[in-house]
C-alpha cells in the first residue's frame, strides 16, 4: 500500500506477526527442549540423592537457603553443561532459566521425598 505525501513516498508493508519456522528448525527446538528437561531432572534426582546421605549434616539447617543454595549450583552446572550438550545459552531468555531452575527443584523434592518414604 503507497500512501502519497507531497513529494516524498512512505510505504508500510505489513510483515507477518509470527516467524516462520523450517523443519530443521523445529527438530533442533525440539531436541533442545529435552535436553532442558532432562538436564534439570538428573541434576535435580543427583542432589536429592546426596541430601538422603548427608541428612543428619543439613538436618538443622534453613530449607530456604539449601533450596537457594541448590538453584545457585545448578545455575552455574547448566550454564557449563548446555554448551557441550549443542543447547544456544545465549538465546536462553529469564523465563527459559526460570523454567529449568523450577524443573531441578521439582525433581529434586519429588526424588527426595520417593526416596525417604
Amino acid at each position: 500500500m503507497n500512501i502519497v505525501k507531497g513529494k516524498s513516498e512512505v510505504k508500510n508493508e505489513k510483515e507477518p506477526a509470527v516467524k516462520v519456522i523450517t523443519p530443521e528448525e523445529r527438530k533442533r527446538l525440539l531436541i533442545e527442549g529435552i535436553k532442558k528437561t532432562t538436564v534439570p531432572a538428573f541434576i535435580g534426582a543427583i542432589f536429592a540423592v546426596i541430601f538422603i546421605l548427608t541428612s543428619e549434616k543439613i538436618a538443622g539447617k534453613p530449607w530456604l537457603a539449601v533450596l537457594m543454595l541448590v538453584v545457585l549450583v545448578s545455575y552455574y552446572m547448566q550454564r557449563l553443561l548446555y554448551p557441550s550438550l549443542g543447547v544456544r545459552v545465549k538465546e536462553f531468555e529469564v523465563k527459559d532459566w526460570l523454567y529449568v531452575e523450577f524443573l531441578t527443584i521439582i525433581f529434586l523434592l519429588v526424588t527426595w521425598t520417593l526416596l525417604t518414604e
